[in-house]
């Protein structure tokens, strides 16, 4: 579990998270969504380090990670894997030597272990003969399992995605959704999602936090959304002419 507790961020006269407070459970597929400018980014990147929050306090299943020395927070990150919006790959290495990458800087696993996982992990999200292709011979769909696929290679206790269906079609995202929600609960890990994607909302919010001019607006799970009442989530969730004729 992450716990966040009274974070606020400003850069200059902005204040960019205002008094956040919140909590992300194991084994759950936790959203963060809001119109650009919310503080998305930025609370994700105080999640992780990137970014110091002027207050408040984030902890990790109980331990305090702005508190943590750099050596210990280095430590902690190991436990942490990310999804990049353009997948973030290395465009001279395979997929096998992509996945590898993370296992090669923070484990002490042997050869054979490693091969051993990225087997594993290229089964798990369906690329099983993929490890000698590059980058540049994947698709689009490809590629964000690559990404998926080497962000749970060292076996993550926290896992984050940024946009994770930036870019793709709409049949692929819902592949994508499905995986990243199914491995969330095969492996209980405790997961949050940056996103604007309504699909992924409806169909893997178990949590929702909605951002609105820097403050936790609203909060809820992909069927108490569309029932909400709160006029700044129906204006997001119904921005789209589709979902305006779906709602009417």
């Amino acid at each position: 579990m992450i716990e966040v507790t009274g974070l606020y961020k400003s850069f200059g006269e902005n204040k960019v998270l205002d008094d956040i407070t919140s909590s992300f459970e194991e084994g759950k597929t936790s959203l963060i969504i809001g119109a650009s400018g919310s503080g998305k980014s930025t609370l994700a990147r105080c999640l992780v380090g990137l970014v110091a929050p002027d207050e408040g306090g984030v902890l990790f299943d109980g331990r305090d990670f702005l508190g943590m020395t750099g050596k210990e927070r280095r430590g902690m990150l190991k436990e942490v894997g990310f999804l990049f919006q353009g997948s973030a790959l290395f465009d001279f290495m395979t997929v096998e030597e992509n996945i590898r990458f993370p296992l090669d800087m923070l484990t002490k696993m042997s050869t054979d272990e490693k091969a051993e996982r990225v087997q594993f992990v290229l089964d798990r999200v369906e690329l099983k003969d993929a490890h000698k292709l590059f980058p540049s011979e994947l698709s689009g769909g490809m590629k964000k399992r690559v990404g998926i696929a080497r962000a749970i290679a060292p076996n993550p206790k926290y896992l984050f995605c940024d946009e994770p269906n930036s870019g793709l079609d709409p049949q692929t995202s819902i592949v994508i959704d499905n995986l990243i929600h199914e491995i969330t609960q095969e492996s209980n890990i405790t997961t949050v999602v940056i996103t604007h994607d309504m699909n992924s909302v409806i169909e893997v919010g178990d949590y929702i936090m909605f951002l609105h001019q820097g403050k936790n607006w609203w909060e809820g799970d992909n069927k108490s959304i569309l029932k909400t009442e709160n006029q700044e989530v129906l204006d997001f969730v119904y921005a789209s002419e589709f979902m305006k004729k779906i709602k009417a």
